[in-house]
């Protein structure tokens, strides 16, 4: 659950902006945008699957591009 306190002098909007701030840092919105329809499994392994390959690539050019400044 997330809280956030308010001061006698602070205003609603920076208050708003600090929710909304520790709602994404929580995950929550994510959480939230991940029910909203159902997601047959078979859906959910595959963008799982094209989660891993893309984290892959990405490692793969990190390793290439040090592998270049190197020389």
């Amino acid at each position: 659950m997330v809280t956030v306190k308010v001061d006698d002098y602070g205003s609603f909007s920076q208050a708003l902006k600090r929710f909304k701030i520790r709602c994404q840092q929580s995950g929550l919105t994510s959480e939230i945008k991940r029910h909203r329809e159902y997601e047959k499994p078979a859906e959910r392994k595959r963008r799982k699957r094209l989660r891993a390959i893309r984290r892959q690539r990405r490692r793969m050019l990190k390793l290439q591009s040090k592998r270049i400044q190197a020389y």
